[in-house]
């Protein structure tokens, strides 16, 4: 199994771990609120590993980093190391938040080769490079960031790594050409820096300024705060090279990370690239990127203004609390003599209220004692003459459930209902009607004579067609009627006589939620 098929897994058990079992973070640490520091970028800006967020480090913010990377190229490339060399990078960069949308930044990269010949082993310094990003000043209670970086990077390398078109995973780190970068960010933000989520979204290009090397730069990153401590990183990258613009095979990699951040100014990453590039057809370029690279380093990062935000904060709340105290004093002596004057005059008025209120509480209570005890009268009375008007058929419904739709008639073998039926139906669904808490099931049966499932469809149809017929008399029971067949299932009568069988051949109607006849008892 590939070392890349080992880590996808592995990283997405981590994640989900994480999720389950990390518990809720109290964001009091002793007499201190911990405001946990941003996560950077290799450059030290804010972001993730490679992908720059559009959110500022804000004024007085000031972040190192020292981070370190290691590859090995396994085969012969074209103008690159040879097979089996090692190729560690590492990176030391600083960023300042010169206010509270402009950030300036720069790093210094050196490099390592080793290869398999020990005297041929390479050391070096990397590409300089530095710059300014900024943010526009959206609204705080906006989860969209937008921001721009511009960048210079020197051509202070003593060699190019990788001197193939865009390809490399240290190829801007050390350039031996001068390029200049620009990137446009945006950023969506939900949760804060306890516990959230972060889309981070990159699209920009470099221009080499003495050779014809331009590329095309695209990012994507998701950044997962499941714990004011743990941050989890998943980001794609590409970059193309313009004059020869091999989508398919310039470098296109997944990094996954993991940000460790502690309660004070220091905090740890690792991660690893893994290359997505399809390999090239040509045999001396076989690949724009090795198949993953190691990353992992140190932040350290503080706020160089806090104390003085603090002091400045605590002198305003001072002022404004002395200020509020001296308004206070004043509006409650004013309010002490006029509530004096009010209090005496609303308890005369109260009390005649009070009295006036009472009065007319027993009033209503007598009245409306005498209103209930009429409706009482008068529901008892209606109810004893409703019962009293009251069918055989509505009564043998209500006390057992179950009707026998006597006077119901088909043909032998049909499901057409014989028009003698029908006045005898009409006075059954004007009955339900009355009644429109009952759900009412129409039961067809048969007796078992021929095939059962002749029998068992016939039962339903016939069924179906006396519930359709009560829905054409009364439109409002279509909620309430259902129908099935019961075939020769359920007898009431033997099937061995003429009469046993007229007796099962029936249609019933009978009541699914029996619990609703007491209402109607």
């Amino acid at each position: 199994m590939s070392l890349r098929r080992k880590i996808l897994p592995l990283y997405a058990v981590l994640s989900l771990m994480l999720f389950l079992v990390v518990p809720s973070w109290s964001t009091e640490t002793g007499e201190e609120e911990w405001v946990p520091q941003p996560t950077t970028t290799f450059l030290a800006n804010r972001g993730i590993t490679h992908t720059v967020s559009a959110e500022p480090l804000g004024a007085g913010r000031l972040s190192f980093s020292l981070l370190g990377s290691w590859y090995h190229q396994k085969n012969d490339i074209l103008n690159a190391p040879p097979a089996e060399s090692n190729i560690m990078t590492g990176i030391l960069a600083f960023s300042w938040g010169v206010n509270s949308f402009v950030d300036v930044f720069a790093a210094l990269p050196a490099y390592l080769i080793t290869r398999p010949d020990p005297l041929d082993n390479t050391i070096g310094i990397g590409s300089f490079s530095g710059g300014l990003m900024g943010s526009l000043p959206l609204p705080k209670s906006s989860p969209l960031r937008l921001g721009a970086k511009f960048s210079l990077i020197g051509g202070t390398a003593s060699d190019q790594i990788n001197e193939n078109a865009a390809d490399g995973y240290n190829f801007y780190e050390t350039r031996t050409k001068f390029d200049f970068q620009g990137l446009i960010m945006e950023s969506l933000v939900f949760g804060d820096e306890y516990r959230g989520i972060k889309i981070h979204l990159n699209q920009g290009a470099s221009r080499a300024i003495d050779d014809d090397r331009t590329n095309f730069l695209l990012s994507a990153g998701v950044q997962g705060i499941v714990h004011p401590m743990i941050i989890l990183g998943a980001e794609v990258n590409s970059r193309t090279n313009l004059s020869n613009f091999a989508i398919k095979t310039d470098p296109l990699w997944l990094t996954l990370s993991f940000n460790l951040r502690t309660p004070h100014y220091f905090s740890t990453v690792i991660g690893s690239d893994i290359t997505l590039s399809r390999e090239r057809s040509s045999l001396t370029t076989s690949n724009s990127l090795e198949p993953f690279r190691l990353f992992g380093g140190v932040v350290l990062s503080f706020d160089a203004l806090q104390g003085k935000r603090r002091e400045a904060a605590e002198l305003e709340k001072q002022k404004a609390l002395e200020k509020a105290e001296a308004e206070k004093r004043a509006q409650d002596a004013q309010r002490t003599a006029d509530s004096l004057a009010q209090k005496a005059k609303e308890d005369s008025l109260a009390l005649a209220k009070e009295r006036e209120a009472a009065k007319q509480r027993a009033d209503s209570l007598a009245k409306k004692a005498v209103e209930d005890s009429i409706a009482l009268a008068n529901t008892k009375k209606q109810l004893e003459e409703e019962k009293s008007k009251r069918s055989d058929a509505e009564k043998q419904l209500l006390a057992t459930g179950l009707l026998l739709l006597d006077a119901v008639y088909f043909e032998s073998g049909r499901t057409e209902i014989s028009i003698n039926s029908k006045p005898y139906l009409n006075i059954i669904g004007k009955m339900l009607t009355k009644y429109p808490k009952l759900q009412i099931e129409v039961a067809g049966h048969t007796d078992n004579t021929g095939r059962y499932q002749t029998n068992m469809e016939l039962s339903f149809a016939r069924a179906n067609s006396v519930k359709n017929y009560l829905i054409q008399v009364s439109p409002e029971l279509a909620t309430r009627l259902s129908a099935r067949g019961y075939g020769p299932d359920m007898p009431k009568d033997t099937n061995k006589t003429a009469n046993g069988r007229r007796n099962n051949r029936r249609v019933e109607l009978q009541v699914t939620n029996k619990e609703a006849l007491k209402e109607y008892k």
